[in-house]
Formats: structure tokens, sequence, C-alpha cells
């Protein structure tokens, strides 16, 4: 049974990373009506909610390294997203602004998400190290504090999760209603948008059962 779980958990994970690349590679290649690239898409939205101090700039890393940083108020966007017209580019960028404008708005489970991040960010890197001590030493201290930490984890996902939603939402109804998509591109933009959010879920629900295989296998150590 852990074995199933543990497959479960890491094809769920897999087969979102290739939903979104499929997603990506097909929308890239498809141009808007009204040609908007990324960055332009971006600085509207942005001007039109006034939201003039935040910033628009090519991100570093590669493809889909597109993010928001609340600290330096940046939307940083790839550079395929920011410089093509195309409706990836559109729904990514927007995406971003809509955590910009989350931000600006004090939205309710950023403040949540944040109070979180100190403990996940230290569970994500130490739980595995205190969980396979648990299990070595056959220690139920260890082995549950390090569940604990992986709970953290699936918590701040959980947590995470609204608030992306939360932002794919706004950037469709966004780039709808501001003309950088006419009407019969929305559901591409939705279904590029959609690709994206889903591997949050996959996330969460493959943090879910790892817990889960992980308390099978002590238990039956136990036994």
């Amino acid at each position: 049974m852990d074995m199933i779980l543990y497959l479960a958990a890491f094809l769920l994970v897999l087969w979102s990373q290739i939903k979104v690349q499929s997603a990506y590679s097909r929308y890239r290649q498809i141009s808007t009506i009204r040609h908007y690239t990324g960055a332009e898409t971006a600085r509207k939205i942005l001007d039109n909610q006034g939201l003039y101090d935040v910033r628009v700039e090519i991100a570093q890393g590669g493809m889909l390294s597109d993010h928001y940083d609340p600290k330096a108020r940046v939307v940083r966007l790839s550079p395929d997203i920011y410089s093509k017209d195309s409706i990836a580019s559109v729904a990514v960028a927007a995406h971003e602004c809509g955590h910009a404008i989350q931000h600006a708005e004090n939205y309710g489970f950023i403040a949540l998400r944040n109070s979180i991040l100190p403990a996940a960010m230290v569970s994500s890197q130490l739980s595995w190290i205190v969980l396979l001590l648990g299990l070595f030493f056959s220690s139920s201290g260890l082995f549950y504090t390090g569940i604990i930490m992986l709970g953290c984890v699936a918590l701040f996902q959980l947590v995470t999760l609204p608030v992306e939603l939360d932002a794919s939402r706004r950037a469709l109804r966004l780039v709808t209603e501001e003309g950088m998509i006419v009407a019969e591109e929305r559901n591409d933009a939705k279904a590029m948008l959609s690709a994206a959010a889903f591997t949050y879920v996959a996330s969460l629900i493959s943090s879910i059962l790892q817990i889960l295989r992980l308390l099978l296998i002590f238990n039956r150590r136990q036994d």
C-alpha cells in the first residue's frame, strides 16, 4: 500500500508538470489578436490599478521563472513571457499582477501564508532528516516530529492554493475587461492559468499522500 501511495504522489506531480509544460508550449506559440506582450500587459494592469510604483522587469531565471516580489515591489517575468505577445505571455503576466494587487489590498490569505512561511521553510529543509532518523532508530518522538514538520509544509501549500487561484481569477477578469484579449481567446487563457494552478493542487495532494505513506511504514515497523 505504501508503494502505491508513493507512486500516486510521484505520478501526480509528474503529470502536473507535464500538463503545465504542455499548456505553455502550446499557448506560447499562439499570438493574441491585440498583440499585447507580457510586459505591456503587466504595465497596463498595474497602472489601471494605480500601482505605478510596481516595476516590471525581466526575471533572471529560466522558463516560467515569473513571480511577484512583494519586498522589492517588482513583477518579474521570464524573457519569453516579457517580450512575446502570446496567450501564455498575457495570462502569466496578468497572474503575477494579480499577486501585486493582492499585496496592495492586504489580501487575507497572503498574511496567513507569510505567517506560516518561516516554519514551512525550516520544515521543508529538515523534515526528511528527522523522519529518517525516526525510522532508523524506531523513535516515535523523532518520527512524529518529522510528520508534524511535513504537515506544516502541507498547511503552507493549502494556504497558498487560494492565493494562487484568486490571482488567476483576477488575471482572467482583468485581461478580458481591459481588452488585452478578445472573447474568443478567453478559454485559451483560462486553460493556461488552470494548468499552472493544477501544479499547486498536485503538490498539496502529493504531500498528503507522502504523510499517509510514512505513517503506514512506521506503524508496520512498530507492529
